[in-house]
């Protein structure tokens, strides 16, 4: 620290004196350690060059030469003198008015003075040392004698600048330890009320998740108790294998409960057989298999229709009007798409009409789409009276039927491609010969294999079955 504050010293110096043409030619050296300026005042000129011959083997002192004491007194400040050396008899003022003059400037007070005087007068150097000199000698002085107080001197002013300038860092780092102590006191306090406010938070949302939790619960066990209920209102696909044992089903809701459902009725000269989509999933479509279920008993049962176009027709009817459809006022616009089949075994034939939904069937190397109306059952546009079609079929030995809601041909792949009626179509024409459990498993293959990572879009439902011949029974 010593060297750094040297040689900015020393470097002003050089600039100073090199401006005003008092630096002699010894000082032009840099010194290798602290700088030393020394300031000679004195009206006799061969004194200067004396004591300038005396420092001018002293690489590490600086010299500056003022004959007339105000010129010194205005460029001390510039010189920042490490040691002044101020001759006491001086023609326009006295020597100790000098000392005087640089004891109550601020940037000399506390600068070594060394007074030079040819008196030896004890009362003399009392005065001089009253009024702040440090030294006394009398010139000219001796070479090294000199040499050593300005040293001995400088070295001491430059310890106590380094000394004072010690105490400011020290002071002003104390200040800023006190700012920052403060300040970290306060980071502590923010932390801590911004983890009371974290954790009365976390608490909060801990009661909230909560309270989500058992809200969430609630209404799961409020549709698994549905699902129950839909199950038991519903006909059980289950029962289509008693009467047709060549047959598989696909039923996979999307949700806990759906709007798919698969019908069957069973009387004397036959049975029939549908599957029903209704509108949507989930909660609101279980709500419509409820209403398209007890439709289709009352017009199967009830009501005696066996004939499919027939039975859509009135279960449009039904549908409209229990929802209220065929008023102004009516605040529902749903309805369902359905395949219904009326199977005589005896006559061996198969009867088909579709409100929207259409039949495959498979015979020998082909597979034929059979579509329905494009018309659905219920909504608020639909017709209240329309006629739907009737397709009847002979069926023969190794003859497939397919049912199908829309659930599997719509659903899209990673690139948002449907499966589509097509593909299903075959799919259906490639598994004919396989049996109708390998056929289902070869239906959720594909249908998984398409759908990748998707999600499901919709309730899937599949009814497959064949008719043995007569020689099979």
């Amino acid at each position: 620290m010593q060297i750094a504050v040297a040689k900015h010293h020393n470097e002003r110096q050089k600039e100073i004196a090199m401006r005003n043409g008092t630096l002699f030619p010894g000082s032009l050296l840099s010194p290798a350690g602290s700088a030393i300026t020394v300031l000679l005042v004195d009206d006799q000129a061969f004194i200067g060059k004396i004591i300038g011959r005396m420092l001018k083997t002293e690489k590490d002192i600086h010299f500056h030469y003022f004959q007339v004491a105000r010129d010194a007194l205005k460029m001390v400040d510039k010189i920042s003198p490490t040691v002044i050396l101020q001759d006491l008899m001086m023609p326009e003022i006295k020597g100790l008015h000098m000392v005087y003059y640089f004891r109550t400037k601020k940037s000399t007070r506390d600068t070594p003075l060394i007074v030079l005087s040819a008196d030896e007068d004890p009362k003399v150097k009392a005065e001089a040392f009253r009024l702040g000199a440090n030294d006394y000698m009398v010139k000219p002085p001796d070479r090294i004698e000199l040499i050593a107080r300005i040293r001995y001197h400088s070295q001491a002013y430059q310890l106590m600048i380094q000394r004072d300038e010690a105490h400011r860092r020290l002071e002003e780092r104390t200040v800023e330890l006190k700012l920052t102590n403060e300040q970290l006191r306060e980071q502590i306090a923010e932390r801590r009320r911004t983890e009371e406010a974290l954790r009365k938070s976390k608490k909060k949302a801990e009661k909230e998740r909560e309270a989500a939790e058992a809200a969430n619960k609630k209404i799961m066990d409020s549709i698994r108790y549905a699902k129950m209920i839909q199950s038991s209102l519903l006909p059980n696909p289950e029962n289509i294998q008693s009467f047709l044992p060549d047959s598989f089903f696909l039923w996979m809701p999307r949700d806990i409960v759906g709007g798919d459902f698969i019908f069957t009725d069973y009387f004397e000269d036959g049975f029939i057989i549908a599957v029903i989509d209704c509108t949507g999933h989930g909660v609101p479509g279980a709500f419509m298999t409820i209403i398209a279920s007890f439709g289709l008993r009352k017009v199967i049962r009830d009501e005696g229709f066996h004939d499919p176009a027939k039975i859509l027709q009135r279960l449009s009817f039904i549908v409209k009007t229990t929802l209220q459809q065929d008023t102004d006022y009516a605040l529902s616009d749903d309805g369902l798409d359905a395949a219904v089949c009326l199977i005589n075994p005896a006559q061996r034939t198969l009867t088909f009409a579709g409100a929207k939904l259409p039949m495959i069937y498979t015979y020998k190397d082909e597979a034929v789409i059979v579509k329905g109306d494009k018309k659905s059952i219920g909504y608020k546009k639909s017709e209240l009276g329309f006629n739907f079609t009737n397709h009847t079929i002979r069926m023969e030995s190794g003859m497939s039927f397919y049912l199908f809601s829309d659930g599997f041909v719509d659903q899209l792949d990673e690139n948002d491609q449907r499966f589509g009626t097509s593909r299903l179509r075959e799919l259906l024409k490639e598994c004919r010969n396989e049996p109708f459990e390998k056929q289902r498993e070869l239906l959720i293959d594909a249908f998984n294999q398409h759908k990748g990572e998707s999600p499901r879009q919709d309730d899937m439902t599949v009814l497959g079955f064949g008719i043995r011949g007569e020689s099979e029974n």
